[in-house]
C-alpha cells in the first residue's frame, strides 16, 4: 500500500473567493484529505498580514494580498515571493500542485525547484475571462496584444513544470494551440455526486422565494460577471414570456447584477424573474432540484462546475456551443445547444424544452447517466496515480 502524501495546493482564488477554480480546488482537497493525505493550501488572504489557519483537515496559509483593482472582490499577492518560504520549508510537500500560473503558484514553484520537489500544474485559465473585465474590443490590435501577453505569461511557468492537467478536451487543445510543449492529461474537476441527492420537498425552497411550484421552473447559477451572458437569457425569455407559464430563477453575485436587475424591469419582466444574490451550498442543490432546466449562456468555460451540479442533480441544460460545454450537453440527448451570442436561437430551445415534459425527462434521466463518469472519486484515482509516479524512486 502507498504511504500517504504531503501535498502543498498554491493558488490565487481560493474560497470563500467564488470562482470555478476555486470551488474545483476546495472539493479536491477535501477529498485528498479524507484519503488520508496531509494538505496544506498557500492563497491570499484578506489582509495586509498572513494568517494560518486549520479548515476541518487543511492547513489553509492566507498570506498578504491586495485587491484586483477591476474586480475588487478578488484578491492577489504581490509579495507571494517573501511571505510563503517558511511556510513551505516547515510543511515540507512531497508533492507540489499549482492551480493557476500567478503570483503563490509562482512562489511554489521556485521553492520546488530549488528542494527537487516535483510540480503538477491544473489549468482552469483562459485569457478571455480577463479580456471581458478589461473590456478590450474582441478582435482590435489592444486585445491581441493582451491577449498574447496574457498567454506568454503563463506559458513561462507552465512549460517548466512536470505534469499538467486540464479538465476537458477542449482546455487541453487550447493549450496546445498556446504553445504549450510537454503532454497535457485529461482529468474532471469532477463532483462527490452524493452531495446532489435530493433531501427537501421542492416546494419548501421553491416558497422561500415567492415563486409558483406549478411553474415550469428555469436555473442560471453563476458569477454575474460580463463573461457569463446572462444579459443574453434574459433577453431570450422575453421572447417568449407571453407563450410558456414558467420563471426564471437567476442565483450569484458580480459586477453586472445591478445591470441585469434593471435589464429585468426595463422589458418587464419582474414578475417572472427572482435574483437570489448569494445562496448556501444547501439551498443552491435545492433549486437545482426544484427546478426543471437549467440555463447557461457562458462561452468561456474550461469544463462548467454549475452544469456538471445541474446534471447530477437530474437537470437537462440549455447552454451555448461554446468551448467545452459540448463536453456536457450533448444536444438533443440531455439537453440542448444554442448558436453563442445569439439570444433568438436560445429562446426557441428553451421554448421546445419547457413545451415538452416526456422531453425533459427523458433528457434528465440523460444527464444523470453522463454525470457518473465525473464522479470525484474517479478524479481522485487519477491525480493520486500521478503523484506517486512523480516522487523520487527510493534505492
Amino acid at each position: 500500500m502507498n504511504h500517504k502524501l504531503r501535498i502543498l495546493f498554491a493558488l490565487e482564488s481560493y474560497p470563500p473567493e467564488i470562482t470555478g477554480s476555486g470551488i474545483a480546488t476546495i472539493r479536491l482537497v477535501r477529498s485528498l484529505a479524507k484519503r488520508g493525505h496531509k494538505i496544506a493550501v498557500v492563497c491570499p488572504g484578506k489582509k495586509l498580514i498572513g494568517e494560518q489557519t486549520r479548515e476541518g483537515r487543511i492547513i489553509v496559509y492566507r498570506i498578504s494580498s491586495l485587491p484586483v483593482i477591476f474586480h475588487k472582490e478578488f484578491r492577489f499577492s504581490p509579495f507571494a515571493f517573501i511571505n510563503t518560504g517558511k511556510f513551505f520549508k516547515k510543511f515540507n510537500p512531497d508533492i507540489i500542485h499549482i492551480e493557476d500560473h500567478l503570483f503563490t503558484a509562482r512562489a511554489a514553484v521556485r521553492f520546488a525547484r530549488k528542494n527537487n520537489i516535483k510540480i503538477i500544474g491544473t489549468n482552469h485559465f483562459t485569457p478571455y475571462n480577463w479580456l471581458y473585465n478589461l473590456n478590450l474590443p474582441d478582435g482590435t490590435f489592444i486585445y491581441k496584444i493582451v491577449k498574447k501577453i496574457l498567454w506568454n505569461y503563463f506559458l513561462n511557468l507552465f512549460n517548466k513544470i512536470d505534469v499538467i492537467t486540464v479538465p476537458s478536451l477542449y482546455a487541453r487543445k487550447i493549450l496546445k494551440n498556446s504553445g504549450i510543449k510537454k503532454p497535457v492529461k485529461v482529468i474532471s474537476n469532477g463532483l462527490e455526486l452524493k452531495e446532489f441527492k435530493k433531501t427537501t420537498p421542492e416546494d419548501e425552497i421553491l416558497s422561500k422565494y415567492k415563486i409558483d411550484s406549478k411553474k415550469i421552473i428555469l436555473l442560471s447559477a453563476s458569477r454575474l460577471d460580463k463573461e457569463k451572458r446572462v444579459d443574453l437569457l434574459i433577453n431570450a425569455i422575453c421572447k417568449i414570456k407571453d407563450r410558456a407559464y414558467f420563471h426564471l430563477i437567476i442565483t450569484g453575485r458580480g459586477k453586472e447584477k445591478e445591470k441585469l436587475k434593471k435589464i429585468t424591469m426595463d422589458k418587464g419582466l419582474s414578475g417572472l424573474v427572482t435574483f437570489t444574490d448569494f445562496i448556501t451550498k444547501i439551498d443552491l442543490r435545492n433549486l437545482y432540484h426544484a427546478s426543471d432546466i437549467f440555463l447557461t449562456a457562458s462561452e468561456v468555460e474550461l469544463q462548467g462546475l454549475s452544469i456538471m451540479e445541474a446534471m447530477a442533480c437530474g437537470l437537462p441544460v440549455i447552454g451555448a456551443k461554446s468551448m467545452a460545454i459540448p463536453e456536457l450537453v450533448k444536444d438533443g440527448i440531455n439537453g440542448y445547444l444554442f448558436e453563442p451570442g445569439n439570444e433568438k436561437d436560445a429562446a426557441k430551445k428553451i421554448l421546445k424544452l419547457i413545451s415538452n415534459k416526456k422531453l425533459r425527462e427523458k433528457m434528465s434521466e440523460n444527464s444523470l447517466n453522463l454525470i457518473n463518469k465525473h464522479d470525484i472519486e474517479l478524479t481522485l484515482e487519477e491525480y493520486e496515480k500521478i503523484y506517486y509516479r512523480l516522487l523520487p524512486t527510493k534505492n
